[in-house]
C-alpha cells in the first residue's frame, strides 16, 4: 500500500509539471499574439487612433442611415450599405454593355430609315414646286418662266390642294424660289410669315390651304363672294399678329371672319362641270 501511495504522488507531480508547461505555452502565444497585434496596430496608428476611427465610422453610418443590423442563427450582425452598390457590378456592366449593342443597331436603323425620309421629302417638294409653277401658268401670271415649264415636266404627278408648310420651305435657304407673290396669291402670305403659324393651328393651315387648292384648281371655281371673304380673313388675322388662338375665348373680328369664310363654301365653291351644266 505505501508503495501505491507514492506511485499516485509522483503522477500528482508529473501532472502539475505538464499543466504548468502547458499554462506557460498558453501564456507565451498569448503574449505573441498580442504583441503580433500591436505590433500591426502600431502600423496604422495608436489603438486610441484606431478605436477613434472606429468609433467615427460607426457615428458616421449611423447618421447617414447606412447602417443595416441583422439576426441570423442567434447572432447580431452589423453591415454597411456603402459599398453594396458594387455587388453585382459585373453582371450590370455586362447587361449595359448588352443594351448599349442593342442600341447601336437602333441607331443605324434609324438612320436608314431617316434617309428614305428624307428622299421621299425631297420627291414630295418636286411635287409642289410643279403645283406652284403649274398654278401660274394654269392662270397666266405674267411671271410664269421657262424654269416653271422645266419644273412642271420634272415634276412626278400632280399635287392636288395646297400644302403651305411645305411649300414655304421652297423659298428658304439659296436656290431657293423667288417668286414669292405666287405663293402670297395662293395662300394669301408671304413664305417668310408662314413660320407663325407653321408650328400649329390647323384651323388656319387648313382653310389657307382649301383656298390654295380652289384657286389653282381646273376642277373648281371659287365666287368673288368666296375670295372677299377669304381677303377679310387674311387681312385681320394679320391685323391680329397671326394670332392663332381665335377660336378660343370671346369671339373677336378675326373669329366672326374665320367662320364667315369657312361658312361660304357650302354655296361659293362650284364643280366646273356642275357651273356649265346650269349655263
Amino acid at each position: 500500500m505505501p508503495r501505491k501511495q507514492a506511485t499516485t504522488g509522483k503522477v500528482d507531480e508529473r501532472n502539475q509539471k505538464l499543466g504548468s508547461t502547458v499554462e506557460r505555452r498558453d501564456d507565451s502565444a498569448t503574449c505573441d499574439a498580442r504583441m503580433a497585434t500591436r505590433s500591426q496596430i502600431s502600423q496604422i496608428g495608436s489603438e486610441g487612433e484606431v478605436n477613434r476611427d472606429a468609433k467615427d465610422a460607426l457615428e458616421q453610418a449611423l447618421h447617414e442611415e447606412e447602417l443595416d443590423i441583422e439576426n441570423a442563427m442567434g447572432e447580431t450582425f452589423f453591415s454597411i450599405r456603402r459599398g453594396r452598390g458594387l455587388i453585382g457590378l459585373p453582371a450590370r456592366v455586362d447587361a449595359v454593355g448588352k443594351e448599349i449593342a442593342s442600341l447601336k443597331i437602333r441607331v443605324t436603323s434609324l438612320e436608314d430609315r431617316m434617309g428614305g425620309l428624307t428622299s421621299s421629302l425631297e420627291a414630295y417638294k418636286r411635287l409642289r414646286n410643279r403645283f406652284i409653277s403649274a398654278f401660274k401658268i394654269d392662270k397666266g401670271l405674267v411671271n410664269a418662266t421657262e424654269e416653271d415649264r422645266k419644273i412642271i415636266t420634272e415634276g412626278n404627278g400632280w399635287a392636288q390642294g395646297g400644302d403651305v408648310v411645305v411649300d414655304a420651305q421652297l423659298y428658304q435657304d439659296i436656290g431657293g424660289r423667288r417668286d414669292g407673290s405666287a405663293f402670297e396669291k395662293l395662300y394669301g402670305i408671304m413664305p417668310g410669315d408662314i413660320r407663325a403659324i407653321s408650328s400649329g393651328y390647323q384651323p388656319t393651315i387648313d382653310a389657307l390651304n382649301f383656298h390654295a387648292g380652289v384657286i389653282a384648281s381646273k376642277d373648281k371655281i371659287g365666287s368673288d363672294e368666296f375670295y372677299a371673304r377669304f381677303s377679310e380673313f387674311m387681312k385681320l388675322f394679320e391685323e391680329f399678329d397671326y394670332d392663332d388662338g381665335y377660336l378660343e375665348g370671346h369671339a373677336t373680328d378675326l373669329t366672326r371672319a374665320y367662320w364667315s369664310f369657312l361658312n361660304c363654301i357650302k354655296n361659293e365653291v362650284k364643280w366646273v362641270d356642275a357651273v356649265e351644266a346650269s349655263d
